[in-house]
């Protein structure tokens, strides 16, 4: 009878803790009936246990549940961030996709000549390191992708290529949701040249993480999805692309690294 009071208490907590993650970071509802039960169980096997064992006082644990239901959102929660899932796209040969797990943010036309730029509060954010390639000659698009705790933080390239540019920004404590965060924030942006177009793309980490890792080199070569970075903690992705392909994604849709198409070419590319 004890584990079934629990199980209802932590079934509560823990949904109160889904629906506020998917109020406040876009966590989708999908994990409210995964893992959501597997936090509730779990918990309340644990508490029920140590009860058992040690308490054998309800009410003591009750409060010792609301306390297990937490932690084991938090461990649920390193196991999908850290995880490296094996990924398989239908992409064609000259399709883009996703360099990023999350949900599309924005998708902006950036014409020639000009520096992309991010809008956060009425304010802009210039991504001025990618001046130092000829990415920004033509017209391109630029898509924001943000990553949410439950996304798998490793980043995967959304083409193959040689990496031309793999510039490192230090940056300052400061969040995403700031007006300069990508200006401020630290970030990786790399660029990779096909010999047919360029593609960028910009990891962009959030609030008072000063961690994102690039396993590439400028020079290297690297296949479409491999994953040559990671995020660490709260974070965003941009992607750079030509003009001349069709954006096959929406905002707010959720994309996939390594797996979702997010543009096919409009045009031959050779």
């Amino acid at each position: 009878m004890n584990f079934f009071i629990l199980l209802i208490e932590a079934l509560i907590i823990s949904t109160l803790f889904f629906l506020y993650l998917n109020y406040k970071a876009k966590v989708e509802l999908k994990y409210l009936f995964l893992d959501n039960l597997i936090v509730a169980v779990v918990a309340a096997i644990v508490t029920n246990l140590f009860n058992n064992s040690y308490l054998d006082n309800l009410f003591y644990a009750i409060v010792l549940n609301i306390l297990m239901v937490p932690v084991m959102l938090v461990l649920i929660t390193l196991i999908r961030f850290y995880r490296v899932p094996y990924r398989k796209t239908k992409a064609k040969q000259d399709d883009i996709i996703s360099p990023a797990d999350g949900n599309v943010i924005y998708i902006k036309r950036v014409e020639a000549g000009n520096i992309p730029i991010a809008i956060k509060n009425g304010e802009i954010s210039k991504l001025e390191e990618l001046t130092n390639t000829d990415i920004l000659d033509t017209p391109c698009w630029l898509i924001g992708i943000n990553m949410t705790p439950f996304d798998v933080h490793k980043n995967a390239a959304p083409v193959s290529g040689k990496i031309i540019l793999n510039k490192h920004f230090d940056g300052k404590y400061l969040s995403l949701k700031e007006a300069i965060a990508e200006v401020e924030n630290e970030r990786n942006t790399i660029v990779i040249d096909n010999g047919k177009f360029k593609v960028g793309v910009v990891q962009i980490a959030s609030k008072k993480v000063r961690r994102v890792v690039t396993y590439y080199k400028e020079g290297e070569d690297i296949k479409r999805g491999d994953w040559f970075g990671m995020i660490k903690f709260g974070s965003q992705v941009d992607v750079i692309i030509p003009i001349n392909y069709q954006i096959n994604i929406n905002l707010k849709d959720q994309v996939y690294a390594g797996k979702t198409i997010i543009a096919t070419p409009t045009e031959k590319t050779d």
